[in-house]
């Protein structure tokens, strides 16, 4: 058994209910309030962890206003779906907290899976690992296990100008992607980008037929398209990606990963027979959890090691009522746990 093996499931903490301090949903819709929330002792498959700092993902808000296809119907709730905490013997870990038994991590403390309890090298900041694990994995885990980047690949990147948009360039490259080519709508980032890592940038304005043209040049020969938009922006994407294509049997993957634009598209039959098209998703229940913890085992040492980077905005969790309903323009919001 290894350390932190022992180390959970010797934790001090993994017997005890408690009142803690927590972010607190109590209806869809609303923004939760700062709290007391009466934490159940956790079962025996899991372990008690004391929470240091939780992300503000997407995924946070979609669950916890019971829109999001992963949600629990249950209420009160504590939102929350991972974080960086610690072991009662001050061993750090990254939590994931989609298991139904687990509690959500926007709190003092947590109940979590003790499978899903990731060791943290040493010098791993939590606010930046807790902040930037999720939108990470987005990419992370579409190119490693769904679409199966290979070397010299072309990326599209649909929603670029996002968290997870920049940080899916920075991992494209990483894992061996020659070009990488971003669309999205905010013209200051995507200049940002240019002068990074980004190969080419396609602005999602309102003019459809300039949009239609540039994802025609730029874009009809990709390999693979990333894509957190959904809604009209993929739909026009994929219609002049297939028209455009050199060569129709060369195999397109589309991998589905948000929809920022919208849930829903119009998709011609013909566009499958057409051309050698895939279209995949990746998320909960698309990716297996074997595959989930081995994956991000390797990219909480990617982050740590400072191989991908983005900005972060850091609130104490005490402002979580403010701080939900607000723009994330200074990067992902993250909260520190007091």
């Amino acid at each position: 058994m290894s350390t932190l093996s022992k180390a959970i499931n010797s934790n001090l903490f993994t017997s005890m209910s408690r009142i803690v301090k927590a972010a607190v949903v109590t209806e869809f819709g609303k923004s939760p309030a700062y709290s007391d929330f009466d934490l159940p002792a956790p079962l025996e498959t899991h372990t008690q962890v004391k929470v240091h700092a939780a992300g503000l993902h997407q995924l946070v808000k979609g669950r916890a206003s019971g829109a999001h296809y992963s949600a629990s119907a249950k209420l009160p709730m504590v939102p929350g779906v991972d974080g960086v905490g610690e072991l009662s013997n001050g061993d750090k870990v990254y939590v994931m907290a989609f298991d139904k038994d687990s509690t959500g991590t926007m709190a003092q403390y947590a109940n979590i899976l003790k499978l899903d309890c990731l060791p943290i090298p040493s010098g791993g900041d939590a606010n930046t690992i807790a902040a930037l694990m999720n939108p990470a994995m987005s990419s992370w885990l579409a190119l490693r296990t769904r679409a199966s980047i290979k070397p010299n690949a072309t990326v599209l990147i649909m929603g670029v100008t996002g968290i997870s948009g920049q940080l899916a360039v920075q991992i494209a490259k990483s894992l061996g992607a020659s070009r990488v080519i971003g669309a999205g709508r905010n013209q200051q980032i995507l200049d940002s980008l240019l002068s990074k890592d980004l190969d080419v940038a396609i602005t999602l304005s309102d003019d459809t037929e300039k949009i239609k043209q540039e994802i025609a040049k730029e874009a009809a020969n990709v390999d693979i398209v990333l894509d957190y938009l959904w809604g009209p922006s993929a739909e026009l994407a994929i219609n002049s990606i297939i028209a455009a294509r050199a060569d129709k049997a060369q195999r397109l993957d589309w991998v589905q990963i948000g929809q920022m634009a919208g849930p829903t598209i119009n998709f011609p039959a013909g566009v499958l027979r057409l051309a050698n098209f895939y279209v995949s998703g990746s998320g909960l229940g698309s990716v297996s959890p074997p595959e989930f913890r081995s994956e991000l085992g390797e990219l909480v040492n990617k982050l740590v090691s400072g191989d991908f980077v983005a900005e972060i905005d850091a609130h104490k969790l005490s402002d979580v009522e403010h701080v939900w309903t607000r723009k994330a323009d200074k990067g992902r919001p993250v909260f520190v746990i007091e």
